[in-house]
């Protein structure tokens, strides 16, 4: 999928603007491994606001991709701890992820919820807890097995004055125009 700021016809509305459906995953999956990809990864970033466990699509995706495609595949998009209010039941990041390495996932890729892991380290002075969705997963299915996926937020400035609001958690990056 790609995302459009805009509506235009043939578009699905959403909250961030049109989504225009460029095929189907496992069709794409399959020319992208065919054509010497050697990893494939489905990240679903918008849709899993709720019932994480029983993504259905994306559990299908997994099990028809994996019947085919012989390359490790990573999924990615709510793999943390949530509650499923309508049941009264809570799942851990680690239950969460056993059901997609049950559908046929090699690997999990983690983003918001290896935010907050860096954050809770950080303010722990570097003591793991063993409770983050990274650690717990890893353990059940070793390290290679987690991805973390980094969206980073960029500031452009043309000199370092110009960003006042930093912490010292921020890391200024400049830039050698020459090149």
């Amino acid at each position: 999928d790609v995302r459009e700021n805009e509506r235009r016809e043939g578009l699905s509305s959403g909250a961030r603007g049109g989504v225009r459906n460029l095929g189907k995953p496992v069709s794409l999956a399959k020319r992208y491994y065919d054509e010497g990809a050697d990893e494939i990864a489905f990240l679903n970033i918008t849709s899993f606001r709720q019932g994480v466990i029983d993504d259905l699509p994306m559990l299908q995706v997994l099990e028809e991709s994996s019947k085919s495609i012989f390359v490790p595949l990573t999924v990615g998009g709510g793999i943390r701890s949530y509650e499923d209010k309508e049941r009264g039941v809570t799942y851990s990041a680690l239950e969460v992820a056993s059901r997609y390495f049950r559908a046929g996932a090699d690997k999990v890729s983690i983003g918001s919820d290896a935010v907050y892991a860096a954050e809770n380290y950080l303010k722990s002075g570097g003591t793991k807890t063993g409770t983050t969705s990274i650690e717990t997963i890893s353990q059940v299915y070793g390290v290679q097995a987690v991805v973390i996926s980094i969206d980073p937020k960029r500031v452009y400035a043309k000199t370092k004055d110009e960003i006042s609001n930093l912490n010292k958690n921020h890391v200024i990056v400049e830039l050698d125009e020459t090149t």
